[in-house]
């Protein structure tokens, strides 16, 4: 009996003891938020920060789930919650309060809405193609417009590490790549809000060119007469970085005596001397070029030499011709 009554007694203390108290009704949590943008460019993220938060004295707000307008959503723990947008457009955010007193929405100050812009602008490579040589690599150069006024800095990446920062105003950009490869150049805007996605505007294809040019004189049919020389001709041209310039001079030895053309008549002194005068091809990758004074009976002797755009050079011995006449 007195068993029973013990067993009965502790039964009702333990039941009192884990008795969870009812939670007394009160008014639902009212939050007040604020989105930190309303403007935005794709691949930037906004913060939204609690401004306050009443009716949670006694602990009854159990969760504030963000919508962010883009199919996504996320639980404010602290203060604040940052979001990332990925796609251009207009999206509106929205909180939610789940509160035991009753569920409520938050109120967001100073709009709801956040624009998502493209990464505008007009971007265009001016070389998709460069060389690389002896003398280096050729340089390739962006052209910019029409960039977002909304944008601080304009950041071209350019594919091999390297990055541009320039103001939106800027027209036109130049680069050198250290390297042969195939590169991919970005435009990244960036402003308070961050950096935006990076926007492929092209690739640069940078070739190795290690080939020198080629340049040639023609021989005529006659070469021992010296009127055949009036005008000497030969061919000229390069394969690949393009030829950058030729040049021809000329010098003679007449009696063991040296002469050499200055461009209006013939000097006595050392061949060496001789002055180098740059021609032109044509299209058909031919040149000639033609002395004031033709040359007389003696040896002639015809310096020749040409670079390509990187360095690459061909520059001959030179070429000797007997004339008797």
């Amino acid at each position: 009996m007195r068993t029973t009554l013990l067993a009965a007694g502790l039964g009702t203390l333990l039941s009192a003891g884990l008795a969870v108290p009812a939670h007394a009704a009160g008014a639902p949590a009212e939050g007040v938020y604020r989105l930190g943008a309303t403007s935005l460019f794709a691949g930037q993220s906004v913060t939204l920060d609690q401004v306050s938060l009443t009716g949670n004295e006694d602990g009854s707000v159990q969760d504030r789930q963000v919508d962010w307008g883009d199919g996504t959503q996320g639980s404010l723990t602290d203060g604040s919650l940052a979001h990332r947008y990925a796609t251009p457009g207009t999206y509106r955010v929205q909180v939610a309060i789940t509160d035991l007193d009753g569920d409520s929405a938050g109120t967001l100050t100073g709009g709801d809405t956040v624009t998502v812009a493209a990464v505008g602008g007009t971007y265009k490579l001016l070389a998709g193609a460069v060389w690389t040589g002896p003398d280096g690599t050729q340089r390739t150069a962006l052209s910019l417009s029409g960039v977002p006024a909304a944008a601080d800095t304009v950041k071209i990446g350019w594919g091999d590490g390297s990055v541009s920062e320039v103001a939106p105003s800027t027209t036109r950009v130049e680069h050198t790549y250290p390297k042969a490869g195939t590169r991919t150049v970005t435009v990244t805007l960036a402003d308070e809000n961050g950096d935006s996605s990076a926007r492929t505007v092209g690739t640069v294809a940078v070739k190795s060119d290690l080939v020198r040019p080629y340049m040639t004189v023609t021989t005529p049919s006659k070469k021992s007469r010296a009127s055949s020389w009036r005008t000497v001709r030969g061919t000229v041209g390069d394969k690949a970085s393009g030829l950058h310039l030729a040049a021809v001079g000329l010098a003679q030895v007449r009696g063991g005596t040296e002469y050499y053309y200055n461009g209006k008549k013939w000097v006595k002194g050392p061949a060496e001397n001789a002055e180098g005068f740059i021609v032109r091809a044509g299209s058909n990758g031919t040149w000639s070029f033609k002395p004031v004074v033709a040359p007389t009976k003696g040896y002639l002797i015809v310096w020749y030499a040409a670079v390509d755009n990187v360095g690459n050079a061909y520059a001959p011995k030179g070429k000797l011709v007997k004339l008797t006449s």
